[in-house]
């Protein structure tokens, strides 16, 4: 600039100050930009919100069985109990007829965009936590390589865990180190069952009292799931995602009463197909088919050919 006069020094010096808060404030919406753009692709955490933000899936149907106990007195065969034979013949016919066995966590995530369900998936539930769940139920998922998910009762799983107890396959428990070995697995999937509230007399199962406050309820309930699931962080290092209603007795208040506790996941069981579209709200009431003694699961399994059936068309 030498040779220049003053005044036209000043005029290119202010120039070149424009220039540089043009240029200066474009480098940094791009950055900004940049930024935004690569925290829409970390992934998102929170369960409400990754829902309420990214695009839900494609709907998914899900069946999910709820048995009992297995026992081989046929004399015992009934509702709530079938044989180790009928049990086998449920895992062969969902293997042939191309379902898949999910647990939980896979369920949890789905609804959160982080991963995909099979095909055709299933959900196998044993309730109540019996010593048959170890005994038969075990060796067959380890045969065909399918999961189940178990919730136990606490209170009976301690009783029959204390050394010295007396056991009998028609009415034990499972203790702590089957359920350990069973969890490691990796084929059973472990869930809350209440510790100590799977009783009818003056509270149906872990309902609350009809003049019982949402305060007093909500204390009784984390007490009692918390006290199990602190036993399973104790015993296998997990905290349950899921809790089955005992009898099935459900209503909305158990639902918000459960939510409270960190659970995000309650098996009812009314017996329908679920229908799952990414939305979280629908896993506070999951539907489960009962396992009779008896009961044609086949013909089960062919009433489910509508749902998949109206996905086919639907696709094409």
């Amino acid at each position: 600039m030498k040779g220049m006069n003053a005044s036209m020094r000043k005029c290119l010096s202010f120039i070149f100050s424009i220039l540089f808060i043009i240029s200066s404030g474009a480098t940094a919406a791009g950055s900004e930009k940049t930024s935004n753009i690569n925290k829409k692709n970390e992934p998102i955490d929170d369960f409400f919100a990754d829902y309420a933000i990214v695009a839900p899936p494609e709907p998914v149907n899900l069946p999910i069985i709820m048995y009992h106990q297995i026992s081989e007195n046929r004399g015992r065969l009934d509702t709530y109990i079938i044989s180790p034979e009928e049990f086998e013949e449920d895992l062969k016919l969902f293997k042939d007829n191309g379902f898949t066995t999910i647990t939980v966590s896979d369920l949890l995530r789905f609804v959160m965009k982080k991963k995909n369900l099979p095909e055709k998936p299933i959900m196998l539930t044993f309730d109540d936590g019996f010593e048959s769940d170890y005994v038969y139920a075990f060796p067959l998922l380890k045969k065909y390589e399918m999961k189940a998910i178990f919730s136990i009762i606490g209170r009976f799983t301690d009783m029959f865990s204390e050394e010295g107890v007396v056991k009998h396959i028609n009415y034990s428990h499972l203790s702590w180190d089957e359920i350990q070995e069973m969890y490691e697995s990796g084929l059973a999937d472990f869930h809350n069952h209440t510790y100590d509230m799977h009783v009818m007399g003056k509270r149906r199962g872990a309902l609350p009292r009809k003049y019982e406050s949402d305060e007093d309820y909500q204390k009784i309930i984390s007490d009692d799931l918390g006290k199990l699931n602190e036993e399973y962080k104790e015993h296998l290092g997990i905290s349950p995602e899921a809790f089955a209603c005992p009898f099935g007795c459900y209503n909305d208040r158990l639902k918000e009463a459960v939510r409270k506790t960190g659970l995000s996941v309650i098996l009812s069981s009314s017996q329908k197909m679920n229908t799952l579209t990414g939305d979280p709200e629908e896993l506070l009431k999951l539907n489960r088919f009962l396992r009779e003694h008896n009961k044609s699961m086949e013909k089960l399994v062919r009433s489910w050919d509508k749902y998949y059936n109206a996905g086919k068309e639907k696709k094409s």
